[in-house]
């Protein structure tokens, strides 16, 4: 009998290991609750990289996606004061604008440096569009408009510091903008801009900012197609749905 124990034991862990496993992934994490991940169809499957109908993979990197090694003599700069900004915007005076992940605005002034070196400062004055991730932004004159996961579409006047929520639902009845990703902007002043998922982001309950990368996760094991284009119209205030449907768009 002990010899069977010792043989059998093993086997009666990892099944009941996998029991326990099995259990917890019918229960997706919070914010998705008891809503298991979704079936993923053929058509949608052939979609993906590496499918019959997706992009080859490995991509084919050739002429301008050639590798190359350019960024080896590229300056870091800022990696210790500016942490999580998802881009960097350039003002009309040739300031470059950050913003971390805490939802501070970082501004770095040009320097001439002895010998014509060009370097940056920050500035110690901030201003602030939190509480909220902020990921894509863009600088168009006075204004910085910034994609901010927690709150939606929203723009900062560079001089006054002051606020505006452009677009924070869209849709009858009203659907929140849980996860607004990436802008541009076109001539007319238009906002064409992206949301993941309609999920929103939890706030990391240790380190204290909105943790996108666990969204990102949670929302790709989930398997949702909530992803959306939308386009806010500065002339009537109004965001309309460009396209719907999409599987997590993060640009």
């Amino acid at each position: 009998w002990a010899l069977m124990l010792r043989t059998l034991l093993p086997a009666l862990t990892i099944a009941l290991l996998a029991a326990f496993v099995h259990r917890c992934c019918l229960r997706m994490a919070d914010p998705f609750g008891d809503v298991a991940g979704l079936p993923i169809d053929e058509a949608r499957a052939a979609l993906f990289t590496g499918g019959p109908n997706g992009s080859a993979f490995p991509a084919a990197l050739v002429g301008v996606f050639e590798s190359n090694r350019r960024l080896r003599g590229a300056t870091l700069l800022f990696t210790e004061e500016v942490v999580g900004s998802e881009c960097v915007g350039v003002a009309p005076n040739g300031d470059l604008l950050m913003l971390d992940r805490n939802g501070f605005v970082f501004r770095a002034t040009p320097q001439q440096r002895k010998g014509g070196a060009l370097a940056y400062e920050l500035s110690k004055e901030r201003h602030y569009v939190g509480p909220g991730r902020p990921l894509g932004f863009h600088v168009a004159g006075e204004w910085l408009y910034v994609c901010c996961s927690l709150k939606g579409l929203l723009r900062l006047h560079l001089g006054s510091g002051a606020i505006e929520l452009l677009s924070g639902a869209t849709g009858s009845p009203p659907s929140p903008l849980a996860y607004a990703n990436d802008l541009d902007l076109d001539t007319s002043g238009a906002v064409y801009f992206s949301s993941s998922s309609d999920h929103p982001v939890a706030l990391h309950p240790l380190a204290g900012f909105y943790d996108t990368m666990r969204g990102y996760l949670l929302t790709s094991l989930h398997g949702g197609t909530t992803g959306r284009l939308l386009r806010y119209d500065p002339a009537s205030r109004r965001t309309a749905v460009l396209l719907e449907g999409i599987f997590r768009d993060t640009a």
